[in-house]
């Protein structure tokens, strides 16, 4: 099984974006030219480190000079810094990760009233909360009206938040995508989750909620919905994409706030192997 950055969907999205993509030994790396600065390439999320016998061609040949490798949780790290060790010294590996080193994913495969019991009770209550408040929860394919909604939520940042989105949106729909918004009883979109599925892992992909989203319960309404339509498509696990991670306790500080959101949901840990 091989996740998302591995799928022929992702792939396309991410040439979509500017980028080469190079099919190599039944695994995608991810290219990209900078000026006076030679190439980087991404290897992300591979189950197995690129054979060196005919990686190193490629890199020679796409004059990188620059590695990002990011492999799946079944690399250890002793195998990929032993792996780092015999690259050509000349090829900087990039130790500042792109993609998140430590995340959680929850068992959906157990009966639902299951999967809610393994909610906290904050969780729980808030749920119920949110329900009676009124809101209600829809399935849509409106990326626009989603992205609209991420943005106002993310404030001057919201651009960045959403980039790529209407490009990454139409390679998985409409079999590998839906989106979950939280309506008001005035019908006004308040929270939303874009969920993305592959190979039974429904990913947690981006999520936002305006202020009285919030102050709604919506946000944990929508994560529980999420929970019962990732069942519900046959997935065996809602994976929240990416926590703090306590092995690199000087990075990414921020996220200790909707880290403490995820792991109320229950869930095990899933870690990522580190170059460094």
């Amino acid at each position: 099984m091989m996740e998302i950055q591995q799928s022929k969907p992702y792939a396309a999205f991410i040439a979509s974006l500017g980028w080469k993509v190079v099919a190599h030994n039944r695994q995608y790396y991810y290219i990209r030219r900078f000026p006076f600065m030679g190439a980087l390439i991404k290897v992300q999320r591979v189950t197995r480190l690129p054979d060196l016998k005919t990686f190193l061609p490629l890199l020679s040949h796409e004059k990188a000079t620059r590695l990002a490798i990011e492999p799946d949780s079944r690399v250890s790290s002793g195998d990929l810094k032993r792996w780092v060790r015999r690259l050509p010294r000349a090829i900087h590996v990039n130790h500042d990760p792109f993609l998140p080193t430590k995340t959680i994913r929850v068992d959906v495969t157990r009966p639902e009233d299951a999967i809610f019991r393994g909610l906290s009770e904050a969780k729980r209550r808030a749920v119920r909360r949110a329900q009676k408040n009124g809101v209600r929860i829809d399935v849509s394919d409106d990326i626009r009206t989603f992205i609209r909604l991420k943005n106002t939520s993310a404030g001057f940042l919201g651009s960045i938040t959403t980039y790529g989105l209407d490009k990454l949106w139409p390679k998985f729909r409409p079999d590998h995508a839906d989106i979950l918004t939280a309506r008001t009883s005035k019908d006004t979109p308040v929270a939303g989750i874009l969920l993305i599925y592959w190979q039974k892992i429904a990913y947690y992909w981006v999520a936002g909620a305006t202020k009285e989203g919030k102050h709604l319960f919506a946000p944990t309404y929508l994560v529980w919905e999420a929970l019962k339509l990732a069942k519900k498509r046959g997935t065996t696990a809602l994976d929240f994409v990416g926590v703090w991670d306590e092995r690199m306790p000087n990075q990414n500080h921020e996220w200790k706030g909707f880290t403490k959101f995820k792991e109320g949901f229950g869930g095990s840990e899933l870690y990522y192997p580190l170059s460094s």
